[in-house]
């Protein structure tokens, strides 16, 4: 929150990405302490994916309170005695809940956060890498990979939101190939 009350937006520099637009705060320094705190205890790799994890923890509980719940903490003993309870376990999970995507879903992984095409196994990063090898159109992905276009949109849409998280997971995948020796990028004709 800044001091005055008001966020100032600055047009994006010519050199980033025109996905992008930055937001400047002006915090006290204990407000900054908090941000570097949280940045610690969230263990998110920016302030950016802080912002993130802070925007869908809100989401999750406008939904909830405009469904007619109240939010509550209990202690974790006490659970199982409730008739219904509706479990907030990751704020990341709540920005890709089935109510936002339709054909994405969170697919349970020992490491990655994003999302994958529905009815495959196939993630959102690899699919856009996939593309990017190939060089295809959303269209010829489509067919080439016999997916519904609109998937392939969405996967689109979804990764120029998340950008940043699918990109350090396909490093983080092609590290792990690399270190069990597999070849990640195409061995040089000669």
């Amino acid at each position: 929150m800044s001091r005055a009350g008001r966020t100032r937006r600055e047009p994006p520099a010519e050199k980033k990405a025109p996905h992008r637009i930055r937001v400047q705060l002006d915090l006290r320094p204990e407000q900054v302490q908090l941000l570097d705190l949280l940045e610690a205890k969230v263990a998110v790799r920016s302030r950016a994916d802080l912002v993130q994890e802070a925007i869908g923890t809100l989401l999750w509980v406008l939904r909830e309170t405009r469904a007619g719940r109240r939010i509550l903490s209990v202690d974790p003993s006490e659970v199982a005695r409730l008739s219904h309870t509706v479990e907030l376990a990751s704020p990341a999970l709540a920005l890709t809940s089935d109510t936002v995507y339709d054909h994405l879903v969170m697919c349970p992984h020992p490491w990655r956060k994003q999302l994958s095409l529905k009815r495959r196994h196939v993630t959102v990063g690899q699919l856009v890498a996939t593309m990017r090898a190939n060089r295809l159109s959303p269209e010829e992905a489509a067919e080439d990979l016999d997916l519904p276009l609109v998937q392939v949109k969405e996967a689109l849409t979804y990764y120029e939101a998340h950008r940043d998280l699918v990109d350090a997971e396909l490093q983080e995948e092609k590290s792990r190939l690399h270190a069990k020796g597999y070849a990640v990028e195409p061995a040089a004709v000669s």
